[in-house]
């Protein structure tokens, strides 16, 4: 079974998201990008949903952070995020995620585009 971390500073959308997704992957939670970092290293998910804006670390640290390391620079991401700026969507992009989905996200939306990034890795 796929594994995906989800990372989200709001319980909410961490219990939405393990709602939606447990019957078909197996879940991992991270409630800031410093553990959410500490778990990608130690589990080496399938795939990494993240949220943009988490107080202490950023998704867009964290997601520095794990291109950088040679053990989790390979694991896709795909931002779920409120930010809708569009000077801060252009920072996201320039680092190349898989995805950007806004939220509320789509749930049709979300799920095909997990199934198709996990179908390509």
């Amino acid at each position: 079974m796929k594994r995906i971390l989800l990372v989200d500073d709001s319980p909410v959308q961490l219990r939405m998201l393990d709602l939606l997704l447990r019957d078909k992957y197996e879940i991992l939670t991270s409630a800031s990008g410093h553990e959410g970092i500490r778990y990608a290293k130690k589990e080496h998910p399938d795939l990494i949903l993240l949220d943009y804006d988490m107080p202490t670390m950023s998704g867009k640290e964290m997601f520095e952070e794990l291109q950088e390391t040679e053990d989790t620079k390979d694991i896709p991401v795909v931002f779920l995020t409120g930010v809708h700026e569009r000077e801060d969507v252009a920072e996201v992009l320039k680092l190349r995620p898989q995805a950007y989905l806004l939220k509320p996200v789509d749930q049709d939306l979300l799920l095909k585009t997990i199934k198709k990034i996990l179908s390509e890795s």
